[in-house]
């Protein structure tokens, strides 16, 4: 189709084509370029490292200072709550050694079997302590809740705690004494011990004859009547024990128990200590002659075995009754001894008077007459009968 000539394209201008620029290839950078473009890379590479290692390493400075002030409170708050358990504690035992209110002395008693809570709940109750919580702490603390010792104790005036626990640990109880006489059977001792009111509960041992040691004795109260006479046994065996080695020579008697048997007879012949050692004599003079040793005091034991006192004189009739114990019908020794001797006549026996005596009679003043001849010893006799008479 016939085309228009305003249609028509321009033809090409070869000048124009010419004359227009033509990209061109990009030129390759020199040696000398390339090295400076790495260099430059590796310095912008290495300030970007440097930049992040820096903000890391200010990361982890923030955290160690978050992870120290929470650190620095900690120990504040441990320091504070040190210093606040110091306190107290200090508190404490300034309490303990605070005098208490009670201005007179106290009697307080620690039963056996009394445990620390029980101690403390009554020392409050009687107002000793001013708590019994601040007393329990601070006797288990200082490793005294299982030494409190059973007894009854004397609290002083304005006593502190420590003062009481030092008390109760020390022991310092008060000590009651019981005394027997030389002389008295094991009825009479035992009798005695069964009445004594600060003694406890039954009596179930059963003692020999001879085997105490009567004098006086030092107990706590609620001390237990089997327990006093065990003291009494020990306190006998303790005595005897090696005297045997220092009697006298040719003693005419076997053993100690010989020894004990011979001084219950002395014991309750006489009643004055300084005649004992002539007593003895004339038993172990008679034993050495193979006398019999006619002792009174024999003849009333085998009729009332220690039992009971007899209610009238000697009858002729007694004299001849034929007993283990009575003397003017046996040779040499009763069986037992027929009292508890005391330690004098147990001493006069080992090491008797030297002397010669084979009787003795009552003068009338209270001692004896002695004598080494059956005249004079019926003499004697007739005299302490005048005596009486006149009397």
């Amino acid at each position: 189709m016939p085309m228009n000539m305003s249609d028509e394209q321009e033809p090409y201008n070869v000048e124009t084509l010419v004359d227009e620029e033509v990209p061109q290839a990009e030129e390759r950078p020199g040696f000398f370029a390339r090295r400076r473009m790495k260099r430059q890379l590796k310095l912008s590479m290495r300030r970007q490292k440097q930049q992040k290692s820096l903000r890391g390493r200010r990361k982890g400075e923030k955290s160690k200072s978050s992870v120290w002030g929470a650190m620095s409170s900690l120990i504040t708050m441990l320091l504070i709550v040190v210093l606040l358990i110091a306190g107290l504690w200090l508190a404490t035992i300034q309490l303990f050694d605070v005098k208490n209110d009670v201005n007179v002395e106290t009697l307080f008693k620690v039963e056996p079997g009394d445990n620390l809570n029980v101690i403390a709940n009554r020392l409050e109750q009687q107002e000793l302590v001013s708590s019994q919580d601040l007393y329990r702490l601070m006797v288990s603390y200082e490793n005294n809740d299982r030494r409190l010792k059973a007894g009854e104790y004397k609290i002083p005036p304005n006593a502190t705690m420590r003062d009481i626990m030092n008390i109760f640990v020390g022991g310092q109880s008060i000590q009651h004494k019981l005394t027997f006489a030389e002389g008295l059977t094991i009825s009479q001792i035992i009798d005695k011990i069964k009445v004594a009111p600060l003694l406890k509960g039954q009596i179930s041992i059963e003692p020999a004859e001879g085997s105490l040691m009567p004098e006086t004795y030092l107990f706590e109260s609620g001390m237990s009547r089997d327990a006093f006479i065990i003291q009494m046994q020990q306190a006998q065996t303790k005595f005897l024990a090696n005297l045997w080695e220092t009697r006298a020579k040719d003693l005419p008697l076997e053993n100690m128990e010989e020894v004990v048997i011979l001084a219950s007879i002395v014991e309750k012949e006489t009643g004055v200590a300084s005649e004992r050692p002539e007593v003895a004599a004339v038993f172990i003079n008679r034993l050495n002659k193979k006398m019999r040793l006619q002792s009174d005091p024999t003849i009333i034991y085998g009729i009332t075995l220690g039992k009971y006192k007899l209610d009238h004189g000697i009858r002729e009739s007694e004299k001849n009754r034929k007993t283990g114990y009575n003397t003017y019908n046996i040779d040499r020794l009763p069986p037992t001894p027929i009292a508890n001797p005391g330690r004098a006549s147990i001493l006069a026996v080992l090491n008797p008077a030297k002397v010669d005596y084979l009787y003795f009679v009552a003068d009338g003043t209270g001692g004896h007459a002695f004598t080494n001849n059956y005249k004079a010893h019926q003499k004697n006799v007739r005299d302490l009968r005048a005596r009486e008479k006149a009397n």
